[in-house]
């Protein structure tokens, strides 16, 4: 490829992609960080700068132009500080000890509460009683942030333990990719460091308004590793080790991004052709997987629990190929349509494609180059997002500000070939990207959500019925979509600790990887169909089973089907929000025979099950799901448990008043085997 017309073509390319994009499409134009807010005069005076001096220094492009380290210092600065200003615009000190209360920042926040209450027993997973009729947690498996928050949250509490955790992560990635290039170039560094930190603060408005953090915890995870291969390769003893710390975390908090960190080492070990970055990478991610036993044993060992595709309500179901041909097809052809494109650092990936590309061919051997091919790859791979591939292609375009800011930074240094214009581009490239200033909503206690609400539910008996308010499809049919939530909040997982009950709901925005993702009532479905649909004696007794006396919906399609069942009564209404009450309902948290049962001192690594007046043989029902890792007891002799009709149940083994002790496995063992195989490989790998 020539070094001097194949830069001058990508940039040609890509500047005229640029226009496109920004005089035809309107898109966030109501979000003050848009390109359509205050930025447009800037951007657009820089834009046309960089046309202009592309045209007039066209015989100079392909050849290094350098800023000088006091500008790429300045142009550090001013990344670090909006990176900064949005993260404390949006998460502002003084709500850092309140609750968050935004689409799933509450979901996740809840989750990582729960896990580090486990880590803090000396478990990794159990049992969450209160949610979907009880599940094990392992089946979070993108959703548990405990292991990075452990520390903040515990020194520091979960509410403030746990913006902090953020906090860092934000300000880390930058001093990741400093760190990566900082070897090869202390300005292209600096560069590098000041486009991260522009693009990351771009999070704030993707991860910001949808709160899935989750994924920010994962590009942080997979940078690590990175970073690690990156100077086990340089020969620093330390690299070995922060390798297979990041794999090891991406698979206890993101385990698609440990998917993404092996796609992206293996890249570098072939653009490289470094036989042993594979082989180091191969003995890692062994390590890291026994290292992270703990989290998904339960998963390997129950795999009939678990799916690992939420995005369908049932992955068993024959594949639509069709449709997924036409997706990728789609995710392919708005490439072609700059209109469409939103300023978000996929769009900026978009837009620069060219010049990624020339990047990572012509700068091979430098870690621009490498970047630039994993951006490429990286664009390459969402194309195939499809409900068929699950989720794991749909989270690696948060990889994006961490690939191409090293890229953009070499593709800018390398090719501009004058100063002016370097700058220009810059410029173009550091105002692309939108952020957001607008304060996350935080409040001191979940009652003022909606006090009336929350007062109706926490008087409420028995498992209680709150149908979930979600941003994604409920619906199983590829067709048919769900009504959009008019709520900006999945409060639900937070709904246990007012008073200790049990809901027949869910902790996430839409499908959860366990087998029970149907026993939820979401957005006017029910089991992944219009709850119209459904029998009322089919609900009724669904509702019977798990002891369910009160229920609250908003959708329409709920209100009416409950108020015309003849079997529902509406107790009260609050805006959108109704109550029902089910005639005659059964709301025991134990059923048996003869004689009372009922659920008594709950945790997540147990509970007991108090009966009175059994008769010896009696089945005894627990109104949770049947899970095979439960162990039960009575005065230290095991006592068989079995699945009745989906539920947990077991013979009375004696007559009269007894209380039944039901364990869950903390396994000790199994955690020791990974410190010691986390320790063990470290070591290696620092040596090796």
């Amino acid at each position: 490829m020539n070094r001097t017309k194949a830069p001058l073509a990508a940039f040609v390319l890509s500047l005229a992609l640029a226009w496109l994009n920004f005089l035809l499409t309107g898109k966030w134009a109501s979000l003050p960080g848009a390109l359509q807010g205050a930025r447009w005069p800037l951007y657009g005076a820089a834009l046309a700068a960089a046309s202009i001096l592309a045209v007039l220094t066209r015989r100079n492009i392909g050849r290094p132009a350098g800023i000088g380290m006091p500008i790429a210092r300045l142009l550090l600065a001013g990344g670090l500080g909006l990176l900064a200003a949005a993260f404390l615009s949006r998460l502002p000190l003084a709500t850092w000890n309140q609750l968050l209360l935004k689409d799933d920042w509450t979901e996740l926040f809840q989750q990582a509460a729960n896990g580090v209450h486990l880590l803090r027993r000396g478990s990794v997973v159990g049992w969450n009683w209160w949610m979907q009729g009880g599940y094990p947690t392992s089946t979070d498996i993108a959703q548990n942030l405990a292991t990075v928050g452990f520390i903040p949250m515990t020194i520091f509490g979960d509410r403030i333990g746990y913006h902090l955790m953020h906090a860092c992560m934000f300000l880390a990635l930058p001093a990741i990719v400093w760190r990566d290039v900082r070897d090869e170039s202390r300005e292209a560094a600096a560069v590098a460091a000041a486009f991260a930190a522009v693009f990351i603060a771009g999070y704030m408005v993707t991860l910001g308004n949808s709160g899935d953090t989750n994924s920010l915890t994962g590009v942080f995870c997979a940078a690590l590793a990175m970073l690690g291969s990156r100077a086990a390769r340089q020969g620093r003893r330390w690299g070995g080790p922060v390798l297979l710390l990041g794999l090891t975390l991406c698979l206890y908090t993101h385990t698609a991004f440990f998917v993404y960190a092996g796609i992206f080492i293996t890249l570098e070990a072939i653009y490289f052709q470094d036989r042993r970055a594979f082989v180091r990478l191969l003995i890692a991610g062994v390590t890291a997987t026994v290292a992270a036993l703990p989290a998904h044993w339960e998963s390997l060992r129950y795999p009939a629990y678990v799916s690992f595709n939420n995005t369908v309500y049932d992955p068993s179901a024959p594949k639509d190929w069709g449709l997924a041909l036409r997706t990728i097809y789609y995710n392919t052809e708005i490439l072609a349509f700059p209109h469409r494109w939103f300023n978000d650092y996929r769009s900026l990936c978009n837009v620069w494609l060219p010049v990624l590309a020339v990047t990572a061919v012509l700068l091979r051997g430098s870690r621009a180059g490498f970047y630039a091919a994993a951006a490429v790859l990286a664009q390459i791979l969402l194309r195939f997002n499809t409900s068929e591939a699950g989720a794991i292609f749909d989270r690696i375009q948060h990889m994006l500000p961490v690939l191409a800011a090293p890229a953009l930074a070499g593709a800018v240094l390398q090719f501009a070939g004058t100063r002016r214009l370097a700058l220009a581009l810059a410029a173009v490239i550091g105002l692309y990207v939108a952020t957001s200033f607008v304060p996350v909503r935080h409040v001191p206690a979940l009652r003022d959500f909606d006090p009336a609400l929350i007062d109706a539910i926490t008087a409420a008996d028995g498992m209680v019925v709150v149908e979930i308010s979600p941003h994604r499809d409920m619906d199983a049919d590829p067709i048919r979509r769900t009504p959009k939530t008019p709520f900006d909040v999945h409060f639900e997982g937070v709904l246990p600790t007012l008073k200790g009950q049990r809901f027949y709901s869910q902790m996430i925005d839409g499908w959860v990887w366990s087998v029970w993702r149907g026993q939820v009532i979401a957005a006017g479905t029910f089991r992944g169909r219009p709850i119209a649909e459904t029998g009322v004696a089919e609900f009724v007794a669904e509702m019977q089973r798990w002891g369910v006396r009160h229920l609250f919906v908003w959708t329409e399609a709920s209100h009416v089907y409950l108020a015309s069942s003849g079997r529902f009564v509406e107790r009260w209404r609050g805006g959108l929000r109704s109550q029902f009450e089910l005639n005659g309902a059964d709301h025991r948290s134990v059923a048996v025979p003869n004689g009372s049962g009922e659920l008594r001192s709950l945790d997540f690594l147990g509970g007991d099950v108090l009966v009175r007046d059994a008769r010896a043989g009696d089945t005894v029902v627990v109104r949770t799901n049947f899970y095979p890792a439960w162990r039960g007891t009575l005065a230290g002799q095991g006592v068989p448990l079995f699945d009745r009709e989906g539920q947990l149940a077991f013979r009375a083994p004696v007559r009269g008043d007894f209380v039944l002790r039901l364990d869950y496995p903390r396994y000790r063992a199994l955690s020791l085997s990974a410190l010691v195989a986390l320790v063990l490989g470290a070591w290696i790998l620092s040596r090796a």
